[in-house]
């Protein structure tokens, strides 16, 4: 909300008749309004300037005057601005209370009243070296022209105030934000350290549990053989999920840990050993992979190597039950910096109303029934890009495969 104008005036000047002129210019009584308007009506003449409103306070010297201007400020009611003339003798002249007066409230709008060239008005920018906050007004004065000014220089005093007081509630407004992104860092850091701490202290039990396991079900025997080997079966497969899971967890927090090493990565290289990979884990499989040459980015090869494993092995996994299951690996264009690559497959897609939880860590778009997972290797890959100051989104349909784009730099920070 914009506070009320500030409309008071403080009136330097040793001449009691320039107070009584100033006053019937900026603080006429009603008594004299009223006259104004009934001559007017009478002859036809126009009015004088209306300056309903103003304040007026009257100083006679120099040292008067900053004094009354001092107590104003105190008081919480300091002057918009103030009329100060040249030569006051005997005391201070213009230029000095000026001075004395800036010192005291540098905010108040002044106008120099003066008759006398003794001054030249060089020297006296020169000397107070303010230029925003001063004018001259030459006497003898035109009534019009020192109404002008205190409506405008009044006016003036209040925008300058409101743009102060919204200077000051936005640098709070940045402080409060520096200090929650802060807070939010160093929440962030305590949250992934306490992540890996579980996920790698978790290791050693699942280890156990399934070193185990593999005992148990290679010792078991009798009637009740074949029930304990099925029944073990299934543990050792949950702690592989389960171990597959604190694995993605372990790179997940590490990932704001390892320092980024940016050299030249053969990207269309990388992918066919991970889809080699993937062949020689499910052998029984045939998935036509298209591969374009000359995909090379700059970044680190190992975070880089488990984006393309990530995305890849997502495109595997999702064409599991199409029958002529195939997978595109290109780029899209060129920039000057950077270019635009692409994982393409023709699985079981997604609904794109649901694509802004891609990327969410522990975030499924489909049963673990229908399709295998942890939740985490998307989210991986996102910060991975992220950290090589690039994006990464998706495009798809239901039934029609999906897309995965990313950018990385093609030269080095």
């Amino acid at each position: 909300m914009n506070e009320p104008q500030n409309r008071r005036i403080l009136l330097i000047d040793d001449m009691p008749s320039i107070h009584e002129d100033f006053r019937k210019i900026l603080a006429p009584r009603p008594a004299a309004r009223a006259l104004d308007s009934f001559e007017a009506a009478l002859f036809g003449q126009a009015e004088s300037p209306s300056c309903d409103g103003f304040e007026l306070d009257s100083a006679y010297q120099g040292r008067e005057g900053v004094a009354r201007a001092e107590a104003a400020l105190q008081a919480g009611r300091p002057y918009a601005m103030a009329f100060v003339d040249m030569r006051m003798p005997p005391g201070w002249d213009g230029v000095e209370t000026i001075e004395r007066l800036w010192r005291i409230d540098p905010q108040v709008q002044v106008v120099i009243c003066t008759a006398y060239s003794d001054h030249a008005w060089e020297d006296v920018l020169a000397r107070l070296d303010v230029q925003d906050r001063l004018l001259i007004l030459k006497k003898p004065f035109d009534m019009i022209e020192v109404s002008q000014l205190a409506r405008t220089l009044t006016a003036k005093w209040t925008l300058v105030r409101q743009a102060t007081l919204q200077m000051k509630t936005l640098e709070a407004a940045v402080q409060n934000l520096k200090a929650s992104e802060t807070a939010l860092r160093q929440s962030n850091k305590e949250l992934e350290a306490f992540s890996y701490s579980v996920a790698h202290d978790l290791r050693s039990p699942l280890n156990s549990i399934d070193g185990f396991s593999h005992l148990l079900q290679k010792s078991v025997s009798g009637d009740t053989a074949e029930r304990s080997r099925h029944y073990l079966s299934r543990i050792r497969a949950g702690v592989r999920q389960m171990g597959e899971l604190t694995d993605g967890l372990l790179s997940l927090a590490q990932l704001s840990r390892t320092s980024l090493k940016a050299e030249t990565v053969d990207l269309a290289a990388m992918a066919q050993r991970v889809l080699d990979d993937c062949q020689e884990r499910d052998a029984g499989r045939s998935v036509k992979f298209h591969l374009e040459s000359d995909l090379v980015a700059i970044g680190d090869p190992a975070l880089l190597r488990q984006v393309m494993e990530n995305l890849i092995a997502n495109a595997w996994k999702f064409t599991a039950h199409t029958a002529a299951p195939e997978i595109w690996f290109g780029k899209l264009q060129n920039g000057s910096e950077t270019a635009i690559y692409f994982i393409r497959d023709n699985g079981a897609g997604f609904d794109m109303a649901y694509s802004d939880k891609l990327f969410g860590t522990f975030q499924r778009l489909h049963s673990p029934g229908e399709f295998a997972g942890t939740g985490i290797g998307l989210a991986t890959s996102h910060r991975i890009i992220a950290r090589h100051a690039g994006c990464i989104w998706a495009e798809g349909a239901v039934g029609q495969g999906a897309t995965f784009f990313f950018t990385l730099p093609l030269t080095a920070p």
